[in-house]
This record gives structure tokens, sequence and C-alpha cells, in this order.
């Protein structure tokens, strides 16, 4: 695939993860592929066999695979308003025009990172058999190994690209700017952990924040006993207590064997946080809404008892605590303005937010 443009710009590592993220159409000979009037929500690259874009009666064009234009994307040739019918049997490549755009992005910040060998590098790969202890001790096994790479410049690692593998597949990296991202993957610790090893504990002090790698866990809260949430791979914890400053909400225990990817509290901060957080006046969230009608909207966090007694007009209520929850039901095509009367609850609710690809900002006087 490194043949196809810009496809060719992008490192194993990326590439990779932009193949994971693809997928592939089958045609057969005679199948018509797109009809008139069709949107193009991929980028789309013919790989293998022949079509015929129709514009009318008397204007058509062939585009075939084997032809050196279709190493790009052929997406200019069948905008809406060109059927395509396959002339033969073959199969089109279609691409994530955002995961596109960000893993090229990524590479390009990977290009001004040191080279291999020029400073030391903190490898976040572990021992398989080092996992937190079985107690009430909230986990703190981690490797974390310093090392001169002994790989040659340019050298592909498969351990180490398979630990960014991982971290790629979690959506907060969509919003941090590139060059943070290779600064982030060296700074993730992996954490192995198992059954009932407790990650942390309702009523201490933020350390970490936690990505779920591998494995199940599960929430309890003291002021809840009873109800059950379950974490799986994919999730992540800990930010509430980093950015408000207080103390853990809740406690984590594994369900079973697992692998987690930790990030210090000061690199939290510097790489995840203040990327992320964006912060507006009373006055720009105003000109927003003028400049953009319909397509910005005032959030207030606070508690249902707390917005009763002093209701903000025109602004949509979501207590932070219901707000992972309602996730599916926002408007990813809005941008979320969070009222100030939240304080500092407003952070954690930006960073909610921003990890699940919503355009947000915190007003702030």
């Amino acid at each position: 695939m490194a043949k196809y443009s810009p496809l060719s710009q992008l490192s194993p590592k990326y590439l990779n993860q932009v193949m994971k993220h693809s997928k592939v159409m089958t045609f057969e000979s005679g199948e018509v592929i797109f009809e008139k009037i069709h949107e193009l929500p991929f980028v789309y690259y013919l790989l293998r066999g022949k079509l015929n874009a129709r514009k009318s009666i008397i204007s058509s064009s062939a585009i075939d695979a084997q032809t050196p234009e279709c190493l790009f994307s052929i997406n200019d040739k069948i905008p809406t308003g060109v059927s395509v019918k396959a002339q033969s049997d073959g199969h089109i490549l279609m691409v994530d025009p955002k995961f596109l755009d960000r893993a090229l992005a990524w590479s390009e910040a990977d290009e001004k990172q040191p080279a291999p060998g020029q400073e030391a590098r903190v490898k976040p790969r572990g021992d398989k058999s080092t996992s937190a202890k079985k107690s009430s001790t909230p986990a703190r096994a981690a490797t974390q190994v310093n090392h001169e790479s002994e790989l040659p410049a340019g050298e592909f690692d498969e351990e180490y690209f398979d630990w960014m593998t991982n971290l790629l597949e979690f959506p907060l990296f969509f919003n941090l700017p590139p060059v943070h991202i290779q600064t982030l993957f060296e700074r993730f610790e992996q954490v192995c952990v198992a059954k009932d090893d407790v990650i942390i504990k309702e009523g201490d002090e933020g350390d970490y924040f936690y990505l779920l790698v591998e494995g199940r866990a599960r929430v309890e809260i003291d002021e809840q006993p009873g109800k059950e949430i379950i974490l799986s791979q994919g999730a992540y914890f800990g930010e509430e207590a980093l950015v408000s400053e207080t103390v853990r909400s809740a406690t984590i225990i594994m369900e079973e064997d697992g692998v987690l990817a930790r990030l210090d509290k000061d690199s939290f901060q510097s790489l995840l946080h203040d990327p992320i957080v964006n912060y507006i006046s009373e006055k720009e969230f105003k000109e927003k809404l003028i400049d953009h009608p319909g397509k910005v909207e005032k959030l207030d966090i606070r508690s249902l008892a707390e917005f009763e007694y002093t209701p903000l007009p025109e602004c949509l209520h979501i207590p932070l605590n219901e707000l992972r929850d309602k996730i599916p039901t926002l408007d990813k095509s809005v941008t979320y303005c969070i009222s100030e009367e939240g304080g500092q609850r407003g952070d954690i609710a930006a960073h909610i937010l921003a990890q699940n690809s919503i355009d947000v900002f915190v007003i702030r006087s």
C-alpha cells in the first residue's frame, strides 16, 4: 500500500494503523458502485479492476487500476453527479479521511523527533510477568526501561510498534497536537495487572491517568453500594482527580488479568489536559453564537439541585456525573461551551467531551 499517495508519506507504524481503520469494497463486473447522486465519506483507492464514470449519455470516462493516476485517490473522478459502474471485477480501498489526516500529521511530527541513538528513549514495554500486587493498595508495579536504542536508525521496532498500536486505538489521541503524540507515547508506562488488583482507591490522592488496554475492571463507589459499573477494553479513568486536584471519587478493581497504560500527573497536565482544554470568554461565546447559528450551544454540568436553584436560560443541562452516559445523544456537529458556573468541574467535562471527539470550550471570565 505504500505506493499509493499520500499513503507513501506515512511511516510503517502509522500506515499499519491507517489500514486497520480502512475497509475494502469488492465489486463484480456490471455492478453499480455509486448512483448519480452520492456522498463520498471515505478516500477511495481503486486497487484492482476497471470502472466507468458516466456524467451523461454522451459523457463518460474510464478508470483503470493499472494506470499511474490510480496511485492517487479517485475521489475527484467520481464526484456527485457522476454514476459509477464496474467494467470488471475488482476492489476499492476505503480510507477514513480524518484518521488519514491525523496519521499524516503524526508521521510529520515523528520526523522532527531526534533520531534513535541521538538521545535515550524511554520504551514503555515491560515484562508481562510483572504485575501489581493483590492488595488494598493501588497498583504501582510498572516497567519503564531507560536505555540507548539498540536499533539502527530507521530500523522497525516491532515490540514498541505493538505498544503504540494499542495506544492509538484510544480516540483521545485524535484531539492532540501532532507534535505531542510521540512524547506522549514515551511517557506512558505499561502496567501488567491481575484479577482483583486494586488500581485506584476511593479517597486517595490522584497520581496517574489510566487507559485500559486489555481486560475488564469494575467501579465501586462507597455512596452507591450495590451499583455495578464495568469498564471494558478501551476505557480510560483517573482524570477527574488530576484535573480537579481532589481525591479519587471511586475504587477501580480488576475483574480479570489485563494491561494498563498509565501517565503521571505532570505529563497528563502538560500533554493531555492543557492541549485539550480550551478557554473562551463570555463575549467570545456570544460571538460564536452569532457567527455559527445553530452550531454552538452552552452546556451546564452542575448538579440538578444547583441547576434548579439557579437555572441558566437557553442552556443545555447535563450533570457531570451523567455526562459519559449522555455522549451518544450529543450532536458532534455542534460546539459545546461549558458555562463557568460549574467551576473547575468544567475542565473535567471538557476532557470527557474532547476525548469523545466533540468540539468543546470552557467559558472563563
